[in-house]
């Protein structure tokens, strides 16, 4: 029987080959998106769940009087919460502090390091190739690689017990190479060091004490522990410990399963909306095959009579359509399979750039494949199931005639219902394409308070060979700028619009500690406004020929910090850090501007100033002309490469920067139009079905409408019209509910455009262009049928 089933199923397949290829590719490329949002929300859900005692696993964040909140404590606090609470078994610290230079054998990299204590790998659960994680980091000149580290520096040797240098004068042993991190894991790194080197560090042990709050503290609860007793101890080692001005801190627990969620608030968002999307996806494909496979069925209403003429049972019906479905669906798992893995996931992977990879691993990703078997298997059983019931419903005695005299209207309604919702699908995500798609032209566009255009940005921190030789040529480097005639201005900066760093601290003005402010702290640079175009407000910037900046410690602040402190005016006024007796003198003010993408408001921030200029980080060049800013860039190349470093200069248009500091939002974007394009084509391909459906019920009634006169035209808009009817209603449907979506979805930025008119224009007439695409072509192919042929009975 199967033999037979397989057989009759070919045959079919074949004769009805436009379908079955509008079917495979419909269902190829819907099922390949699933695959990717399964396999991406299944990592999702998994996160950092490698860790072998992931639920006794905690980290420590502390809360500020204001209601702020940080993943970060003051250093000292994991050994004294080892020393004092016994339901504490181990604990470690994750310092980022700098990354330092690994070289051997003549090669050398620079990768992401973390510091942490040798208790790390008791805690956190990481793969080893090489080497015994519980003594990799006992040793103090002991390093930890990653997979790729190793290879780049030793090949494919084990590099356990060699020796590399560090920063050119220490020697450290590798202890261990780690297998690749998984991409779902919180923790990702190159190299690991232990944290006691921090300590040689002049600048980490000033900073390390009982007030400043700058490192990751997480701790492993034995199994009996009660995490919210422990946390009720907490506020006594703060009053036992803690600096007097950093006292009205309070410290929380929080499950480190828990910990991607306060790293990234967003995080639950991604998985909720790509589980939503797939099953809105799986929604439309089923829809559309079951559309589809009724469509081409009608036509073998005499079969399936004849069938249950010679006896044939409703199972063995069903199992003849079943085998036809299951054929198409599991041509189409293969096909988005390889679509999915060779174009789909290359493509995510790429468009979130440093943010987590997708691949398939079958041994760890069994729950994506099984759960996308299943999905494929209750598509082709539903798709097949309910064109033979509607065929087995028919009148048999006029069926095995080859008539159909069921009632036209029929299922009509739920199938209506289904292209309403289709279409209505579709046109919000139009209108969410469309506004996001401006809002995004706003946020590059916009005036964000300085000037963009024509300024330079050189990568000037090129780990140089030797410091102080560098600072020297830097310094000449900077006297030929000033004589350059093409050179407006320009700031040697730590930091650019772009590339600020979320540093803070505890700012009151001198004489009233209560009132405290949460300010952005940044490093200044002399000449940044004049060479950005940064308005002042009051006073001025920065500048090297006045004694007074470095001695009484000058700082600049922007507007929103003023109003922060409650004042009219700034210049003068002077401020404390709470846990530094140095005394900021106020010199200017900025007009606030966006130094953060426009997703986030200005905050309060103050720079202070660094010193004279030097190769700290970057080089700010605004020009004159940027048509002779090649001659510029090569002639700094030119000179750069005069000073030893391990890196060579690199620079780019601060206007291009900007723009890419929005490309994950222009990646979202990219993501929902290619989503909204699969559900307009497999709505499309609904609405195929259905007009085919239609127009093999109306044969006879076409037919007589020609014979009484009516033209091709007439009849292709009158069975157009029905289905452009559903169109209209699923227009609008969608217009409230997208204009409160995208209303929703703009709030989301603390700067933003409006929902304009026009977006529904285009939406709509996107919606009803695609639409009569779909529906002329069987609609016009019915009004050319030879009226002869539609109205003989036999």
């Amino acid at each position: 029987m199967l033999k037979n089933y397989l057989t009759i199923a070919i045959r079919t397949l074949w004769r009805n080959r436009l379908f079955t290829t509008i079917n495979a590719l419909g269902l190829s490329v819907g099922l390949a998106c699933v695959v990717v949002l399964v396999l991406f929300a299944q990592k999702c859900l998994t996160w950092d769940s490698t860790h072998a005692n992931l639920d006794r696993i905690y980290y420590v964040r502390t809360q500020y009087p204001g209601g702020d909140a940080g993943n970060q404590t003051v250093y000292p606090l994991l050994d004294q919460m080892l020393r004092d609470y016994p339901e504490i078994e181990t604990g470690t610290h994750n310092q980022s502090w700098y990354y330092p230079w690994i070289e051997y054998g003549g090669k050398s990299v620079q990768e992401a390091t973390r510091f942490v204590d040798s208790t790390y790998f008791r805690v956190f659960t990481f793969p080893f190739k090489y080497g015994d994680p519980a003594t990799a980091l006992m040793n103090k000149r002991s390093v930890v690689l990653s997979e790729k580290i190793a290879q780049n520096l030793f090949g494919d040797s084990n590099p356990v017990g060699k020796s590399v240098t560090v920063n050119d004068t220490l020697q450290y042993a590798v202890t261990g190479v780690l297998e690749k991190l998984p991409s779902n894991s919180s923790q990702q790194f190159e190299v690991l060091l232990p944290a006691s080197n921090l300590l040689d560090n002049p600048g980490f042990r000033e900073n390390a004490d009982w007030s400043n709050t700058f490192a990751s503290t997480f701790i492993l609860l034995k199994p009996d522990a009660d995490p919210a007793r422990l946390e009720a101890k907490l506020p006594q080692l703060v009053k036992t410990h803690y600096k007097v001005h950093a006292r009205n801190s309070t410290l929380r627990l929080a499950p480190y399963k828990n910990f991607i969620y306060t790293q990234n608030p967003s995080f639950r968002g991604l998985i909720y909306g790509s589980i939503a999307i797939a099953l809105f996806l799986l929604f439309i494909i089923s829809v559309n095959l079951i559309n589809l496979n009724t469509a081409s069925a009608l036509p073998r209403a005499k079969e399936v009579a004849m069938r249950q003429v010679v006896g044939a049972t409703r199972r063995l019906v069903l199992g003849q359509f079943w085998t036809e479905s299951g054929l198409v669906v599991l041509g189409s798992l293969v096909l988005s399979v390889l679509f999915a893995v060779f174009y789909l996931i290359p493509n995510f992977n790429q468009l979130r750039s440093e943010n987590m990879q997708l691949s398939i691993d079958f041994a760890q990703d069994y729950p994506t494949i099984l759960t996308v078997l299943g999905i494929a298997l209750t598509v082709a059983v539903v798709a097949g199931t309910y064109p033979a019931l509607y065929l087995m419903g028919l009148k048999t005695t006029e069926a095995v005639k080859g008539k159909i005299s069921a009632d036209p209207r029929r299922g009509r309604l739920r199938q209506n219902g289904l292209i309403v919702l289709q279409f209505t699908l579709a046109v919000i995500l139009i209108l969410g394409t469309i506004g996001m798609r401006e809002q995004l032209q706003y946020m590059k566009e916009a005036n964000l308070g300085y000037d963009r255009e024509n300024v330079l940005v050189f990568k000037t921190d090129l780990a140089y060979r030797n410091e102080k030789q560098a600072q020297s040529r830097g310094r000449a480097i900077f006297d030929r700028l000033r004589q350059n005639p093409n050179v407006v201005s320009f700031a040697s900066t730590y930091y650019t619009p772009v590339a600020y760093q979320d540093n803070f601290n505890q700012y009151y003005p001198v004489g009233t500690e209560n009132r405290q402010v949460h300010l952005r702290h940044m490093g200044g640079a002399v000449n940044y406004t004049e060479t950005l175009k940064i308005p002042m407000l009051e006073g001025r910037n920065f500048s090297d020929a006045t004694l007074a900046d470095s001695v009484n410690k000058a700082v600049v602040i922007n507007e929103s910090a003023m109003r922060a402190f409650g004042w009219k005016t700034a210049v003068g006024k002077q401020l404390r850090q709470l846990n530094d007796p140095s005394v900021y003198t106020v010199i200017g003010v900025t007009k606030d501007y966006h130094y953060r993408d426009l997703a986030g408001r200005v905050e309060p921030m103050l720079q202070v100033y660094n010193g004279r200029e030097s190769l700290s980080g970057y080089l700010l060049v605004r020009v004159r002309d940027v048509a002779k800013a090649p001659a510029l860039v090569a002639e700094l190349e030119r000179e750069f490469r005069k000073i030893p470093a391990r890196r060579a200069l690199t620079y780019s248009y601060l206007s291009d920067d900007i723009a890419r500091s929005y490309q994950s939002l222009d990646n979202i974007w990219r993501m929902i139009s290619f989503v909204t394009m699969i559900a307009i084509l497999t709505a499309c391909a609904g609405i195929f079905g259905l007009i085919s459906l239609v127009a093999k019920q109306r044969t006879k009634e076409i037919g007589v409408r020609k014979v009484l006169g009516a033209s091709v035209a007439s009849l292709t808009l009158l069975l157009s019209m029905d289905f452009l009817k559903l169109v209209l209603l699923a227009i609008a449907i969608a217009i409230p509910v997208g204009w409160w979506f995208g209303q929703d979805m703009l709030n989301y930025f603390a700067y933003h455009t409006s929902i304009q008119w026009w977006y529904i224009v285009v939406a709509g007439g996107l919606a009803v262009g695609i639409a009569l695409m779909s529906i002329s072509f069987q609609a016009l192919k019915a009004a050319l049928m030879n009226p002869a042929r539609s109205l003989r009975s036999e």
